[in-house]
């Protein structure tokens, strides 16, 4: 029997977990770190056990690119966020299908980003990058903006995005952003404003190869306001194949990973549908962070994580069997849990009331049991997200419905 092929996974961290997991049944695993060190928090998701090797990138480039080409590897994938810019690079130099590099950093800062796709002909909000508060109220008023979003340029999970009406609320955005070490490790030593987008909000999920896409999910995302202000996810419904938004969604997505010269492997879109048509808020060139295997393998007959592993096969039969647009069996709603209030986290508690929801799938804490919460302001202070699948769209209502009583009570 012939040794399994390697695989190369750059910074299998949250979902790219899943990805490293599903390529272990068929692979040699080698991990790569993108940073000397990742956040405690995301760390812990490693799944480690499955890692063949777990090498460090920076300071160590030469040893492990030699390391790498010696085990002549398959493919080289971006298993989360970070890792977009280090799986570019290292796809281009073992010569692998991968994303052309000189355009790895528009696929993570935003701000690049809008410039890029404004270059190509896409549509994009208006906006400014900056650091010093007078060039950016002078900004607003010049483009007589009464609503403004102000975020870091490459952070996730909506860190430190804030909806801003006045000038003394741009102003507070600023102050908590700036010099702050993000999510990414990385320090805000600028700040993006823009448009406020006024549209209903849409993530699409999709897989590509060789520059043709197939979309594999599409949702419609609700979102509430909480304290400051902020607006936090709420929940996202799949969306039916043939909603009539899609084709107007799926052709603007489509131009945006051509723009953004995402040709190979998985992107994950967020964008609004304004009055003026799509608009983009931000498409990251790795999974969805809420990706799923089992639900959407009961939606729509496939998922982004195999389908993913699939695309660098060298016939990608699985990918090409499938139509450019999924298909849906049944309905789904993607569900962040939300604390209202500080408690330690009773996920035993939590999961054996979940389970008794008539269309309950699966729930996936982003906390150990017994971490204290807090009032969640982002995604990164929700406590886990809740799949709930049915055929019947009503229980799926009834079902979020008993879910936020529970969790108005537990949390």
């Amino acid at each position: 029997m012939s040794a399994r092929p390697t695989l190369v996974l750059v910074d299998a961290l949250t979902t790219g977990a899943m990805l490293a997991r599903a390529a272990a049944a068929d692979h040699r695993v080698v991990h790569v770190r993108s940073r000397a060190e990742l956040p405690a928090t995301f760390a812990a998701s490693l799944p480690t056990e499955v890692f063949a090797e777990d090498l460090t990138y920076p300071g160590r480039a030469d040893e492990v690119l030699t390391r790498l080409r010696a085990q002549a590897p398959v493919a080289v994938i971006a298993a989360s966020e970070f890792g977009v810019e280090v799986a570019d690079e290292l796809a281009g130099r073992l010569g692998l299908r991968g994303n052309d590099p000189v355009l790895s950093t528009a696929r993570r800062d935003k701000s690049r980003m809008m410039e890029v796709l404004a270059a190509a002909g896409v549509p994009t909000p208006r906006q400014l990058r900056g650091s010093d508060l007078t060039e950016l109220l002078d900004w607003r008023r010049a483009q007589g903006l009464a609503r403004v979003v102000v975020k870091p340029l490459d952070s996730a999970g909506s860190e430190d995005v804030y909806t801003c009406d006045t000038e003394q609320e741009v102003a507070a955005a600023l102050r908590a952003a700036l010099g702050k070490t993000n999510l990414m490790l990385c320090a805000n030593e600028a700040v993006l404003i823009q448009e406020h987008l006024a549209g209903g909000e849409y993530v699409v999920n999709s897989v590509s190869r060789d520059g043709n896409h197939w979309f594999t999910d599409a949702w419609i995302s609700r979102k509430q306001v909480v304290s400051g202000k902020r607006l936090v996810y709420d929940h996202e419904d799949l969306l039916p194949p043939d909603a009539p938004v899609l084709d107007e969604l799926l052709d603007y997505v489509g131009r945006v990973l051509d723009g953004l010269g995402i040709a190979h492997g998985p992107a994950h879109t967020e964008l609004i549908l304004t009055p003026h048509g799509p608009r983009l808020l931000e498409t990251g060139a790795r999974l969805s962070g809420l990706a799923n295997p089992p639900a959407l393998q009961r939606c729509t007959g496939a998922d982004q994580v195999t389908l993913t592993l699939d695309s660098h096969t060298s016939r990608a039969a699985a990918l090409r069997s499938r139509p450019r647009r999924y298909v849906r069996h049944e309905s789904a709603r993607c569900v962040n849990l939300l604390a209202h209030r500080e408690v330690p986290l009773p996920t035993h508690a939590l999961r054996a009331a979940l389970e008794r929801l008539p269309a309950f799938e699966s729930v996936r804490f982003r906390k150990a049991d017994g971490t204290r919460t807090r009032p969640t302001v982002d995604l990164n202070s929700s406590p886990g997200v809740v799949f709930l699948v049915h055929r019947d769209p009503e229980e799926i209502e009834s079902s979020y419905k008993m879910l936020r009583a529970v969790e108005r009570e537990l949390l």
